[in-house]
Order: C-alpha cells, then sequence, then structure tokens
C-alpha cells in the first residue's frame, strides 16, 4: 500500500504529465502517438539526472548514427542476443546458425532500445516491447523512427517544444526523486494521455 507521502508524489506527478499533455496537445495536436515518446523521453532523462538532456531526448543521435551499430564485430552482435533471454528466444534458429544477414539487421534497430535503453525509442516501441516482438521492432524501425523524426522536423518551432519539455522536466527534477521510478512515470503518462485522447475523441 503507498504511503501518504508517496500517494502525494504521484498527485504531483499527474499534474506535471497533465500539463505536459495540455502543451502537446497544442503544439501537436494530430500526431498524439508522439505524446509518450516525447514526455517520456523528457521526464525520464529527468529522473537519470542526464546534463545533456535536450540533446538526448531531440537529436536522435543514438538511432540515427550509423556509427555507433554498424561498426560493432559479429562477436558483440552474438553476445548480445546471447545475453538477452527474451532476444535469444525470438532469435534462437538464428543465433544457432551464426546467421548474422538476419541478426545483424536486427541489432541495428534493437541494441539502441534494448541495449541502450534508449527512453524516447523504449516509448515509441512499448507495445512491441511488452508483447516480446522483437521482430516486429526489427521490422517497422527504419518507417517508425523516420516518421517521428519527420514529424518533429516538421514543427514550425522546435525550440518551443524544447523549452516546454525542459520546464516539465525541471518540475519533476523539483520532487524528491528517490520516490519516482521510471516505470512509475510510464505508467502516469500512458493513463493520462489515454483519457486525454479519450476526451478528447468522446
Amino acid at each position: 500500500m503507498k504511503s501518504e507521502e508517496q500517494k502525494a508524489k504521484t498527485k504531483e506527478i499527474e499534474k506535471i504529465v497533465v500539463r505536459g499533455i495540455d502543451f502537446l496537445g497544442g503544439f501537436l495536436p494530430l500526431k498524439t502517438y508522439l505524446f509518450f515518446p516525447l514526455l517520456s523521453s523528457a521526464l525520464i532523462w529527468a529522473i537519470r539526472r542526464t546534463a545533456e538532456w535536450k540533446e538526448r531526448v531531440l537529436s536522435f543521435e543514438v538511432w540515427l548514427d550509423p556509427d555507433i551499430v554498424e561498426t560493432k564485430p559479429d562477436a558483440f552482435i552474438l553476445a548480445f542476443f546471447m545475453s538477452q533471454p527474451k532476444l535469444r528466444k525470438s532469435y534462437a534458429g538464428e543465433i544457432q546458425a551464426g546467421d548474422m544477414s538476419v541478426l545483424r539487421p536486427a541489432f541495428k534497430s534493437l541494441y539502441p532500445i534494448v541495449g541502450l535503453e534508449d527512453p524516447f525509442l523504449r516509448a515509441l516501441f512499448k507495445p512491441e516491447l511488452e508483447n516480446g516482438d522483437y521482430q516486429a521492432i526489427a521490422g517497422s524501425f527504419k518507417e517508425k523512427t523516420a516518421k517521428a523524426k519527420e514529424d518533429i522536423d516538421a514543427l514550425p518551432d522546435t525550440s518551443r517544444l524544447v523549452s516546454g519539455l525542459k520546464t516539465l522536466a525541471e518540475e519533476l527534477l523539483s520532487l524528491n526523486l528517490q520516490l519516482i521510478s521510471e516505470p512509475q512515470v510510464q505508467k502516469v503518462i500512458i493513463r493520462l494521455v489515454k483519457k486525454w485522447q479519450e476526451n478528447r475523441n468522446g
């Protein structure tokens, strides 16, 4: 059972998330699929207290820089798949056969999400991750990430988006973060984004 202090902190998180949803609702009214990834990314980096949070939220360096993943040797890629039980199960045949023609392209998509745990990507592919459908992630990675980048790049004023996300992150940082976990924040975001969408569509 949650303590009163934890309940109070959860309420504060909810208020911050609602402000973020309202902000994005005015900023990206037709791109609601980006709400969870953007909010999650900004708030998770706040929790992690990453100094260069702005770059990590919006630069897309991790998953659009081919040098990060393309230069990894076969042994590293095989070790990555072997070290993750769900990945090992999904790609059992390919691992056993050492089929790098399948594993290397899949690695390019999965390593930033599973290995580097990029919060934007983890939020963007949350349904697939929850279902353990790693082959679906690998199959749709290029298309889905390209669409997200295109939609964000098309915004007329990304500096205002960054400023709004930074404000939300700073508000979260003002709370006692010892009582806040990344999954807890993500659950709050998901619930409130769904509620916002239902109210908007209802």
